[in-house]
């Protein structure tokens, strides 16, 4: 075999690795840009926003349900705790579909008394994000986002070259703060 061959062999593979990683990466590090400058655009093209609104109702619906279950005049009011239940997961749909979008994010990163806590993007931020990264699948990696002692994974699923979040995990206690 020519050393050229050889050579393409080996750096081939290497390449393609390196190649995969970076475009988890780099649009890791873009929607991060997108919340630091609160860009609109950014932030809808690393989206996968259908599936977030979907992951979204499905989180509020089943605690709504948990909820109902609990709850002793939801249960005395039989057919019509049930029927008042399903009202309520509607109207919180119609809220999600609403505001769930990169408007909707936008404007909370506007009002968010943390946006001044977000890393400034640069390139050690591009290259740090590889830390935080935890890899599931060939096509899916999530890192965890932390906030008042509370994880979020933050579920990221390969669309061709790009990354999009897709899901993100909301602990079972989180309703329970709103209330």
């Amino acid at each position: 075999m020519s050393k050229k061959l050889k050579l393409t062999l080996i750096i081939s593979p290497i390449l393609i690795i390196f190649l995969y990683f970076f475009t988890a990466l780099y649009s890791f590090h873009q929607f991060h840009k997108g919340i630091y400058y609160n860009d609109k655009k950014l932030i809808k093209d690393y989206v996968e926003w259908d599936d977030l609104r979907e992951n979204f109702k499905n989180y509020i619906n089943i605690q709504l349900l948990k909820e109902t279950q609990k709850s002793d005049e939801l249960k005395d009011l039989g057919e019509l705790g049930v029927l008042l239940t399903g009202l309520a997961g509607k109207f919180v749909e119609t809220i999600v579909d609403t505001y769930l979008n990169p408007e909707g994010l936008s404007m909370l990163i506007e009002n968010s008394e943390k946006k001044d806590e977000i890393p400034e993007p640069t390139f050690l931020t591009l290259i740090g994000g590889f830390t935080i990264m935890d890899f599931n699948s060939l096509s899916s990696f999530y890192i965890t986002y932390e906030n008042e002692g509370q994880a979020f994974p933050v579920f990221f699923n390969r669309k061709g070259l790009t990354w999009k979040i897709t899901q993100i995990e909301f602990p079972e206690n989180l309703m329970k703060g709103m209330k």
